[in-house]
């Protein structure tokens, strides 16, 4: 017994297993992603699970009870007919018509006689919810053979073996249903769609106040500076959406200090350098004053491209913009420099965003690739729902280890991107935070078609 436990816990390990993996597939393939549609989810199974029990313990009870009182009063009725029979069959058949007749219009069974028949056939027959109660009760209470069957027309004979003959009943169907099971059905259904709905009406308001305050957020997040946002719905997502008002007037308040405190900074620094550029500029020329000016117009770039990164982005709202027509002009306009540039558009793109914004970093990229590489191509296509621009060139490239490094304030290559051919190291910095502005997102790779840097642009879709 104990050389079998290790085999019983692998089964059950791996029956664990894949009852997990069943749930992991259900929730990432089957289960639905929106809120508003898990909500849904949450109310519309204990909804049906409420009506399947019903209908198993209080329904199919309500079924068999009725339909076992409704065979019950037609079998009664049946074996109050067959004493009948007996006393009028010979000596007065007029008046057991006239029974007969009375019995079709009262009690809606169609009953006839057949003299001397014997009953030889036992008709196959299919038990059914509604002719079950009758079988029972026929092998119950009735005293003589009998068969029956189902009619083309679903309604049933009944035909019994009495001493003078064969007793043959039609037996509508109307006679098996009572109106009561219709009414609660139509109940149960009707309740339940109506409660559903005004649910569905509830929980699609509360998830819309959840819905504007992720539409604000994502604005926000996109450079929209402006935002009528109105905190609504419940206590949590008010206290989130007031969260978010704290959280933007905070970030409003650092920007404005932050802009404030460099533009003097910018203020105190440009003093002394222009003095000291003055005063070296009278000073006797020399190898010393030279350098010395070369290190002060050095610092007044570094200065004017702090200054400008940290300025931040135009606060023009954002508009309409044909990327096509956009990448058109800025390639043009990089080919009156003398650089080898190709552009290629696969469809029409429309964005929205800051044109001025746009053009410095994007002209920050092409500039840069044209610096060390000779030739450059440019492609506008989309992908997964996003504009997608590429930027390849034929240069060196940039090392994998380093491709997160290059977009930190102020970092240069030592080899191929040096202050001498690549500026302070400001350019990819300000090209991605003006991309994460308008919601988007910059990537490198050394899988260019030409063989040197790829540069990716997402930017989203008007």
């Amino acid at each position: 017994m104990t050389q079998n436990l290790p085999s019983v816990f692998q089964v059950l390990n791996r029956l664990w297993d894949w009852i997990k993996h069943g749930l992991k597939y259900m929730r990432v393939y089957i289960f639905p992603k929106s809120l508003l549609y898990r909500f849904i989810l949450i109310i519309l199974l204990p909804l049906l699970i409420l009506q399947f029990v019903m209908i198993i313990f209080f329904y199919d009870r309500h079924w068999d009870t009725v339909s076992r009182r409704l065979a019950s009063d037609i079998v009664g009725e049946i074996k109050m007919l067959i004493p009948t029979i007996d006393n009028f069959v010979e000596t007065e058949p007029d008046v057991l018509t006239q029974i007969f007749q009375k019995t079709k219009h009262y009690l809606l069974l169609n009953a006839s006689f057949l003299p001397n028949a014997e009953l030889t056939l036992n008709f196959p027959h299919k038990i059914t919810q509604v002719n079950y109660a009758l079988d029972t009760l026929l092998k119950e209470e009735m005293d003589y053979p009998y068969t029956w069957k189902e009619e083309s027309n679903r309604n049933i004979s009944l035909f019994i073996q009495l001493e003078k003959g064969v007793l043959k009943v039609d037996i509508p169907r109307k006679r098996f249903f009572s109106s009561t099971i219709h009414v609660f059905l139509v109940w149960m259904i009707g309740s339940s769609i109506l409660l559903f709905w005004i649910a569905f009406l509830f929980m699609k308001n509360q998830v819309r106040a959840i819905e504007r305050l992720s539409k604000a957020s994502e604005l926000f997040g996109t450079g929209h500076h402006s935002i009528d946002f109105k905190p609504e719905g419940a206590t949590e997502v008010r206290q989130a959406g007031h969260s978010f008002i704290l959280m933007r007037n905070r970030i409003y308040k650092y920007i404005m200090e932050r802009t404030e405190m460099l533009a003097g900074v910018s203020h105190d620094l440009r003093t002394p350098l222009t003095r000291m550029k003055l005063q070296l500029s009278m000073m006797p020329q020399n190898e010393q004053t030279t350098d010395l000016l070369a290190d002060i117009a050095e610092m007044e770039e570094m200065l004017n491209g702090y200054l400008a990164f940290t300025k931040g982005e135009d606060k023009t709202p954002p508009e309409p913009i044909d990327l096509n027509e956009f990448l058109r002009d800025l390639s043009e306009k990089a080919q009156k420099t003398g650089q080898q540039l190709d552009f290629h558009a696969e469809e029409k793109v429309m964005i929205k965003g800051r044109p001025n914004d746009l053009r410095r970093a994007l002209m920050n990229l092409i500039t840069n690739a044209g610096r060390y590489a000779h030739n450059t191509q440019i492609k506008l296509g989309v992908r997964k729902g996003m504009a997608c621009i590429f930027i390849d060139d034929d240069g060196p490239g940039i090392p994998q280890t380093k491709q997160k490094d290059v977009f930190k304030a102020f970092f240069r290559l030592d080899k191929s991107r040096n202050s001498k051919t690549g500026g302070i190291g400001l350019g990819l910095t300000i090209s991605k935070d003006i991309i994460l502005s308008h919601g988007g997102d910059i990537q490198l790779s050394n899988n260019s078609a030409l063989g040197g840097l790829r540069v990716i642009v997402y930017l989203p879709k008007a």
